[in-house]
């Protein structure tokens, strides 16, 4: 991960939701630039491509988001160094920035991933974090940071990871979140199986994890969108869903996992659906963007 990801990595979702206002310090649940984010990742992340406001209007509509929500998402985005907008007749088109995009390809590799490493060590990172005090604000953002990054807790100021090979990615999030957070890292080495479990249980609620998956696998695996529009809709709750179940997992080797984890068949499960439902839902994109496009070219 080469930084951390606006709307994936470090989503802030205290905003205008698909059920209505949401207050910052309230429970944080889907926004529309988390939706927003995915729909650029899906459809707009080959270089050179983009899309028309009025797309990605309709493609979040079809998940409940009023146009309010998504133009707010859009200028957002804009401001966060992710997209850039340029006139084309009377309509505005999008773009990623470089930038946006070498991000998405970032979370798109993050969320994606092959599954977890099978040949672990036994080796550890520890890092020790200071955060300004009485930020609540900023901790809460390193808690995100560092969970999307694989760490788990064991106290207010000491993070694990059992990828001793992802030691760069502590200073890049430490880095990202400003002069107020500093941390040291450390590597650390512990041979006893039992004491890698209790470790490992200490800092993660594991069973929690793998009966999430299990609901993840339940909600989508009989699912069967009927137009392409509702493949899209789908497809965005996917991912979604998705990016909630890895901000909370680390990706522990198999040896720390129970014999029964879930997490394996709902990431198959995730790359077939996936597949399948981007056939579908592209035939969706394609018929707005072409009709955004002759519109455009007849307006006066």
């Amino acid at each position: 991960m080469a930084r951390l990801v606006p709307g994936l990595g470090d989503i802030r979702e205290g905003e205008p939701t698909a059920s209505g206002g949401v207050a910052s310090d309230a429970p944080r649940g889907p926004s529309a630039h988390a939706y927003l984010l995915f729909v650029l990742g899906e459809y707009a992340l080959d270089e050179g491509a983009g899309a028309w406001t009025q797309t990605l209007v309709d493609a979040l509509g079809l998940v409940g988001f009023e146009d309010k929500a998504v133009r707010k998402a859009l200028s957002r985005c804009a401001l966060d160094g992710v997209l850039v907008s340029e006139r084309v007749g009377r309509r505005a088109r999008w773009q990623l920035t470089p930038r946006g995009r070498e991000d998405l390809l970032a979370a798109e590799a993050r969320l994606f991933a092959s599954g977890p490493e099978h040949d672990w060590d036994g080796e550890w990172l520890l890092l020790l974090t200071s955060v300004a005090e009485g930020d609540r604000r900023l901790r809460r953002r390193l808690h995100t940071a560092l969970g999307w990054a694989g760490f788990g807790s064991l106290g207010p100021d000491l993070w694990i990871s059992p990828h001793a090979s992802h030691a760069d990615e502590a200073p890049r999030v430490l880095g990202s979140l400003g002069d107020q957070v500093t941390g040291t890292l450390l590597h650390a080495r512990l041979d006893d199986p039992r004491e890698r479990h209790r470790l490992a249980a200490q800092a993660w609620d594991v069973q929690e994890l793998n009966d999430r998956y299990q609901s993840f696998v339940k909600r989508f695996v009989d699912s069967r969108p009927q137009t392409p529009g509702d493949a899209l809709a789908e497809l965005l709750h996917l991912n979604y869903q998705w990016r909630r179940l890895l901000l909370a997992d680390p990706g522990l080797p198999p040896t720390l996992l129970p014999p029964d984890w879930s997490g394996e068949r709902a990431r198959l499960l995730l790359l077939d659906l996936r597949a399948n439902w981007q056939r579908i839902s592209g035939t969706w994109w394609e018929q707005r963007e072409a009709e955004q496009a002759a519109a455009n070219e007849t307006q006066p």
